[in-house]
């Protein structure tokens, strides 16, 4: 059977779906991209066991129906490398030539049949729509908070929930706090689920900054996420994500107005010395001024000053690990943010002014 298409035709969805395979897989088929025509349309799949993820190709590949399973790596790779964009396969049993031009690769097929696909559950619990856009601003304010290693595992990830009909987003690894939430325009009835890490990173990743609809569906065990181009399975993590207004702070009372750019600007240029294994940054507050300092293993260190909107007469200095202030910065587009304190000890919750939708909470460094 052989088949004609445009390189890129199949090179930009399949690029999307490497992330999905299975580095470390204990299946070889876990290496492989799951590939299937059905007349116009071509469905290119990667799975972990844990997530999937599809993306729809419509037209642009010659040729007759067919579902194989390539080394996703290796197929990547050859596209990348073909001399030319036009691009041929001739598939045989077991066997799939890739041909550009003079060019040409063999390389082992296994049967599709035996590929682990995904399926969703039956019992949908509760399904809502809104724009990619909307989507990945939340998931863009909320999910650098995620732990990565940690050993209570419902901390690997972030918190999907829908209460009174808004959508939040949750996430923190213990030492900083991430939420997120945007009201829906579906009647949809509460629920809770804990999402992976590596959805969240994936999916971000997937989503387009554009008003194109995406629809979200839970199930018991699973969440999907579908838009008419592709689609991710994810299943959930099974645990009891922590109270987390427990710990957003309500009587921080002395506020302080920061222009982000400044911000982030001032604190780039200090941490050019190379800081200390703590990554500490020192910010100082007094009335409409605010220092910001690094130091390092040699004693040397940084200093840099910015004018904010500071009214009190209290002073306060507190240390902070600099990745969690670089990741609020550099995750945030709007032009100031509020920065709420109560002494030198408590946590700070970094707001936008005159709005909810958004808090960030950090706790400084104990000294």
């Amino acid at each position: 059977m052989l088949l004609k298409f445009h390189r890129d035709i199949i090179l930009k969805p399949l690029t999307q779906v490497m992330a999905f395979v299975e580095k470390k897989q204990t299946l070889p088929i876990l290496a492989n991209v799951y590939i299937k025509k059905i007349d116009d349309k071509v469905i290119l799949v990667a799975n972990d066991m844990e997530i999937q993820a599809t993306l729809y190709v419509d037209g642009g590949i010659d040729g007759d129906n067919f579902t194989i399973t390539l080394p996703g790596k290796k197929f990547q790779d050859i596209l990348k490398a073909m001399p030319e964009e036009e691009v041929a396969l001739d598939i045989t049993d077991n066997k799939v030539v890739v041909k550009s031009g003079r060019t040409k690769f063999t390389l082992q097929s296994l049967p599709a049949e035996s590929y682990p696909l995904l399926k969703v559950d039956q019992d949908c619990v509760a399904q809502f729509s809104l724009s990619q856009k909307n989507l990945r601003d939340l998931v863009g304010k909320v999910q650098y908070s995620m732990a990565a290693n940690d050993s209570r595992i419902f901390l690997n990830g972030m918190l999907l929930e829908v209460k009174n009909n808004e959508l939040q987003f949750v996430s923190t690894d213990a030492h900083r706090l991430s939420f997120a939430k945007f009201i829906l325009a579906d009647l949809v009835p509460d629920i809770s689920v804990i999402l992976p890490r590596k959805t969240i990173l994936e999916l971000f990743r997937l989503l387009e900054d554009s008003e194109d609809t995406i629809t979200i569906k839970v199930y018991p065990n699973q969440v999907l996420f579908e838009d008419k181009g592709k689609q991710l399975i994810t299943k959930v993590i099974d645990g009891k994500y922590p109270d987390y207004n427990r710990v957003i702070p309500v009587t921080n009372d002395k506020l302080c107005l920061i222009n982000r750019d400044e911000l982030l600007k001032a604190v780039q240029r200090v941490s050019v010395i190379g800081i200390d294994k703590l990554k500490t940054l020192t910010m100082e507050l007094k009335p409409n001024l605010l220092t910001i300092s690094c130091r390092n293993e040699e004693q040397e260190d940084s200093r840099d000053e910015i004018i904010v909107q500071y009214g009190y007469e209290h002073e306060l200095r507190l240390n902070f690990n600099i990745t969690y202030v670089l990741d609020v910065l550099n995750n945030s587009s709007e032009e100031n943010l509020q920065w709420a304190f109560f002494d030198n000890q408590r946590s700070v919750l970094v707001t936008v002014p005159n709005e909810v939708d958004f808090k960030y909470v950090i706790m400084p460094l104990r000294t």
